[in-house]
């Protein structure tokens, strides 16, 4: 297994069981508690390494790469670093292990923008029968849009992980997979349904189906999956599918709950036999009815519904979405529920009033949004025997309330302040209309507060004294939408004492003149500072976005890394004397008036740290483009309408270039460049019909060419012939193009993109094409935004 990589423990727990590894018989322990006790035994050992909350192994890296490895004929496990794109030559080694366990694709770097990755659908088809007695097997990250039914001949599975792929359903033949134990389709955002079939794995103990949008249709047999202990998500139906009643069964649930659409819940009886309360296990309730419903329908039945869902009193998560009814139930706010830590409550659009949360001991986490009938926060929210209220809130959220008036604090006297010392994040926005500055002023000793991001407040010219006066751990400030601020902070409290704050974003506050009044200045320790839509701004430093009254820049930049200057027409002149050191990012676009950089403002000794240069419609650029060969950590160069620029002047590009982009640039010189990986040009050549017309070739470190937007363009020519690392190519609104590379280049690709491109479009057609047979084998063919694929791809 690679080394650094990643997991959670419950996870790997998961493999261990599918391995067999907890076949231990043991009466008090189940096989994953017993997978956990195994785990946190070698953590104690330092086996493991944790990382921010997770754990990491280190094993040392095998298959990392695309090629072929000899893997010995006895391996019963087999581990591999997915890549974006997986030819079949990886995976000829297996062919000659036919007793094979597992097959587990890993991801180092974990991320939500991480990429899908691209298989060759002939590892699927090819491969599976070779592995007939393959017992853990994961296709996680892989967009593959349908489950190939040979999968399903692989009668050992114990383990099967489909997480984050684009497959639609599930064949009925699944149901043949007796042994499985674990079924992962969570972030398959495409399936919509699910085959009866599932009904047939008894001994199926996890379906993991959470962020499944589009998942509609949950057969009533999952209903008999009496082993069942993760089922995240769950769909009723209010004729033939899953209901409420088939809950009755499923008696060992645990960990989240999701009940949705419970507008279709017709029989009472069904909600008493889901005996939600005796699911002791289940730490997350979700409970959702339709969002599309008709208000002026009689939803009255809801209030008993709801009633009947309580839960044991050991829930640690509630979340209420589109609830109907008129009020809560009694068992929302029981202090009973002493372990609840996190509530939301959204859109529930017939309450008048909230529960009594405040009487939750263990309340971290609150979230209140959509309630247009609540007036007033009062004794309600407070219940009876309140001694501290919110004794460990750490997050507040209240959004879209439009006719809230009133917030009757906790207490007696005139004090009228809100106290809440634990708090770290604070969000107040969007219609709150009639209360909002004087809620905001309510608040005081958020000595703790990290997070404050307030919106549509009206009446507020400035950040309340009340409120300023207690933000020093305030590390994140966002406002927007507050059209009567006029600046930042009051006048009589600097923001100086801001130390620790280093984010501060403000979103179309049109009335906005200046951050601060007189000479006040920003926080010492800000590093990032985005502005959008603040029209009426006339002077502030750093990062300016939309000012279009905007006149002039301040000198004090010196520890900004990141400058944007977007939209200014209006700005002319730089009155800093140089470029801040730890400028990491600039971008200047649609500021067609501003003065060209002087010498001066350069560092003498090549110390500017600046990676990533974006210049957009400016005029004057041509010193800074004389100085691009000093820049010698750049890596990222953007080039858009620069008017004018016929080549680069002075000593060229700097060779620490990876990615560049150019839009109608007509200066190409690009061949000294031996980092250069990406390169894309987006037109600016009107007459160039072949590509290598007065065109430079291109370095061979190349591995990603995207060509856009050349209307006479008729052949890509043979200018990306000696480009041995090219996996990607991207011909894009080039109409004319009727030709492709040769075939020896194309047999290299992993990935091509044809996009309004009809003529060469109608010669790639899947099986009709002449091209066809040429790109076949290619993992990833992308035309017209579709995903092309065919069976004995290679």
């Amino acid at each position: 297994m690679r080394k650094d990589y990643e997991f959670d423990k419950g996870e790997l727990a998961l493999l261990w069981m599918g391995e067999g590894f907890l076949e231990r018989p043991n009466e008090r322990k189940t096989k994953e508690e017993l997978g956990l006790e195994y785990f946190n035994n070698l953590l104690s050992r330092s086996f493991f390494q944790r990382l921010s909350g997770r754990t990491c192994y280190r094993f040392d890296e095998k298959m990392d790469t695309n090629q072929e490895y000899c893997m010995p004929e006895n391996t019963r496990h087999g581990s591999f670093l997915r890549h974006e794109y997986e030819v079949f030559t990886k995976f000829k080694a297996f062919y000659r292990v036919q007793g094979l366990r597992t097959f587990l694709p890993i991801t180092v770097q974990r991320s939500l923008r991480w990429p899908p990755c691209y298989l060759s659908y002939k590892i699927l088809v090819e491969l599976a029968p070779k592995l007939p007695r393959l017992r853990v097997m994961s296709l996680s990250g892989y967009l593959i849009t349908e489950l190939p039914s040979l999968i399903c001949n692989l009668i050992h599975l114990w383990y099967l992980n489909l997480s984050g792929t684009f497959i639609v359903t599930l064949p009925e033949s699944v149901g043949d997979l007796f042994h499985l134990q674990t079924l992962s389709l969570q972030n398959c955002y495409r399936i919509c349904k699910l085959p009866r079939a599932l009904g047939k794995l008894s001994n199926l103990r996890h379906l993991g189906n959470s962020n499944t949008l589009r998942l509609k249709d949950m057969p009533v047999e999952i209903g008999k999956l009496r082993n069942l202990q993760t089922l995240p998500k769950i769909v009723l139906s209010k004729v033939g599918g899953l209901g409420l009643r088939e809950l009755r069964d499923l008696k060992l649930l645990r960990g989240t709950l999701s009940l949705l659409e419970l507008q279709n819940v017709t029989d009472i009886e069904d909600v008493k036999e889901a005996s939600l309360r005796c699911k002791n296990e289940l730490d997350a309730l979700q409970l959702t009815w339709g969002s599309d419903i008709d208000d002026s329908q009689d939803r009255s039945s809801e209030e008993e519904v709801i009633e009947l869902l309580q839960t044991h009193e050991d829930l640690r998560t509630l979340t209420v979405e589109f609830y109907g009814g008129s009020k809560f139930p009694s068992w929302i706010g029981d202090p009973a529920f002493r372990k609840l830590s996190s509530i939301s409550i959204s859109s529930c659009s017939g309450c008048t009033v909230l529960p009594p949360l405040v009487q939750l001991p263990e309340l971290k986490r609150l979230q209140v949004s959509g309630m247009p009938k609540v007036k007033c926060i009062g004794n309600e929210f407070y219940g009876s025997g309140v001694v501290v209220p919110f004794p460990k809130l750490e997050t507040l959220r209240f959004d879209n309330m439009p006719n809230w008036e009133k917030w009757t604090p906790f207490g007696d006297g005139e004090d009228v302040q809100i106290r809440l010392p634990h708090l770290q994040q604070l969000e107040i926005s969007a219609y709150i209309v009639a209360c909002s500055k004087v809620l905001l002023e309510s608040f005081c000793n958020l000595d703790s507060l990290i997070d404050l991001n307030i919106g549509a407040i009206t009446g507020m010219s400035h950040l309340p004294s009340e409120i300023m006066q207690s933000l020093a751990a305030l590390e994140v400030l966002e406002c927007w939408d507050c059209n009567e601020l006029l600046s930042q902070w009051p006048s009589e409290i600097p923001p100086e004492h801001l130390t620790h704050l280093r984010r501060l974003v403000i979103q179309d506050c049109s009335q906005l003149v200046s951050l601060g009044e007189g000479d006040q200045q920003l926080p010492c320790n800000l590093k990032a500072l985005e502005l959008f839509g603040c029209v009426n701004l006339v002077s502030l430093p750093n990062d300016l976005s939309n000012l279009s009254a905007l006149e002039s820049l301040p000198a004090n930049v010196s520890d900004v890394e990141r400058l944007q200057i977007k939209g200014c027409p209006s700005l002319t002149t730089w009155t800093t004397s140089h470029f801040p050191i730890a400028l990491k990012k600039l971008s200047i676009r649609n500021c067609t008036r501003l003065e060209p950089v002087s010498d001066t403002m350069f560092p003498q000794d090549s110390s500017l740290l600046l990676e990533d240069l974006s210049l957009c419609n400016w005029h004057n650029f041509t010193n800074l483009v004389h100085h691009l060969h000093g820049f010698s950590h750049l890596v990222e160069l953007y080039l858009c309408e620069c008017q004018g620029l016929e080549h680069f002047p002075g000593q060229g590009l700097p060779p620490s270039l990876r990615d560049m982009e150019f839009r109608e640039i007509e200066a190409l010189n690009t061949m000294g460049l031996t980092s250069l990986r990406e390169f894309s040009i987006c037109g600016g050549f009107e007459e160039l019909e072949l590509l290598g017309d007065n065109v430079c070739l291109f370095p061979p470190s190349l591995i990603n060419f995207y060509i856009r937007e050349f209307p006479r363009l008729s052949s890509l020519g043979n200018v990306l012939e000696n480009l041995k690392l090219l996996r990607r190519l991207s011909v894009m609104n080039c109409a004319n193009v009727r030709e492709l590379p040769s075939e020896s280049l194309l047999e290299q690709l992993w990935h091509l993109e044809i996009c309004d491109c009809p003529l060469l479009k109608k010669r790639c057609l899947k099986d009709k094409g002449d091209y066809w047979p040429k790109i076949a084998g290619i993992p990833c063919v992308e035309i017209d935004g579709s995903y092309i694929y065919k069976q004995s791809a290679v």
